[in-house]
């Protein structure tokens, strides 16, 4: 794209060589270092692209040869200007539109957040305008990259990293989720070991570290354990700790519950061959959609395609062009019976659930009720219940 755009920045012509000494040219052009490209043969001789300055060293090579050189197009900026040098309306436009270009860029008009799964979206949205990343924002006012990662982790629950990308006038925020924090590699490092999740412990097996819980309490998601933060007791003396690094496996009852709303009949969508297209355009945060945009088609699939205006060294420039493609579809819907609607929300509910679990958990049991919201849909609920391990390791600081 580079290569492309400084090409046509310092120009360049398109010529016709003539003779039969035609490939004998090109030999020496290249020989030479003179930059020739989308060489292609044509009668009686060759057809190629060359830069000014290389067209300027032609003639000597030419002679040489004994071929006859003709210009057959130009390109680049410099024709362009001269072509358009006393049209001073347009002239002034493109200057305008430059320069409006180079200044929108200097402030952020699009927020794009990609990772979010399972977090709130919008509850990142209302941190980032907090903290001032917002359509409109000034980029030489935004704040440093670690203080918008550390207010995003802060704000949010099971946002493991985050980071903005400042390309031109958007401003792409990457998020990366997890659900149980990441067990401490570094054996020196001193930690507690705390619970996963809710449960009640069955059994313990403590390899380092001070027992604060006993089989049979119930613990509570973020609860300690066993401390990393040992007492050191002797005679005579005021008591004294150590940090270690704490070890332990901690089996425990757990129950984990989903809920959802499900229809009780299966919906196929079959296209009906008609469609239409329609467009907007987004400049500076605004949207603006061209006239008759209206669709009216009952039931329809849409797709949406968006096409950024970015100029080189400034990226992104606020301007976009949204293409919308509705598809006409007829809606067949085939009853279901609530036994068969259930089985289809068990298996989704399962799906969460098991998301949320550490490994080798070991379902003991497992219960699944419905109701009827309206004639057409139901809202089930899935408790399961588990063994497992639901010691994770949290670093502690100490000295």
């Amino acid at each position: 794209m580079f290569n492309k755009f400084f090409k046509f920045l310092l120009g360049y012509v398109i010529i016709r060589i003539y003779g039969k000494g035609a490939e004998r040219f090109l030999n020496i052009c290249l020989r030479r270092g003179i930059p020739v490209w989308n060489v292609l043969p044509r009668e009686n001789g060759l057809e190629m692209s060359v830069s000014i300055d290389g067209f300027l060293k032609l003639r000597p090579v030419a002679k040489k040869c004994g071929v006859k050189v003709r210009i057959k197009e130009k390109h680049g900026l410099i024709y362009k200007i001269r072509a358009y040098r006393k049209r001073y309306v347009f002239l002034a436009s493109v200057i305008l539109a430059i320069c409006i270009c180079a200044a929108s860029t200097r402030f952020i008009w699009l927020v794009e957040i990609n990772g979010v799964e399972n977090s709130d979206i919008n509850s990142i949205m209302e941190t980032l305008d907090r903290i001032g990343v917002r359509s409109g924002a000034l980029k030489s006012k935004l704040p440093e990259g670690m203080e918008i990662k550390k207010a995003i982790i802060n704000d949010t629950d099971n946002i493991a990293w985050a980071w903005v990308y400042i390309e031109g006038a958007k401003a792409r925020v990457e998020i990366y989720e997890q659900i149980i924090a990441p067990n401490v590699i570094d054996k020196k490092t001193p930690c507690d070991i705390v619970a996963a999740c809710d449960g009640v412990i069955k059994k313990m097996t403590v390899k380092n570290g001070e027992k604060k819980l006993k089989e049979g309490d119930a613990v509570s998601a973020g609860d300690v354990i066993v401390s990393g933060k040992v007492g050191v007791y002797k005679a005579e003396k005021p008591e004294e700790y150590i940090y270690v690094h704490s070890m332990a496996e901690v089996e425990a009852y757990t129950t984990h519950k989903k809920s959802g709303e499900y229809k009780l009949y299966y919906e196929t969508r079959t296209p009906t061959g008609k469609n239409k297209r329609c467009f907007a355009v987004e400049f500076l945060g605004k949207a603006f959609n061209f006239p008759f945009s209206k669709v009216k088609y009952d039931e329809y699939d849409t797709e949406e395609r968006r096409h950024e205006l970015s100029v080189p060294f400034f990226g992104y420039t606020g301007i976009a062009l949204d293409v919308i493609e509705y598809d006409e579809v007829t809606v067949n819907r085939e009853p279901l019976s609530i036994e068969t609607a259930v089985e289809f929300a068990k298996n989704d509910l399962e799906e969460k659930i098991s998301s949320n679990l550490t490994p080798l958990s070991e379902l003991t049991d497992e219960n699944i009720e419905y109701e009827k919201t309206d004639n057409e849909t139901i809202k089930v609920t899935l408790s399961m219940k588990f063994i497992q391990n639901i010691a994770t390791e949290q670093p502690l600081s100490g000295e």
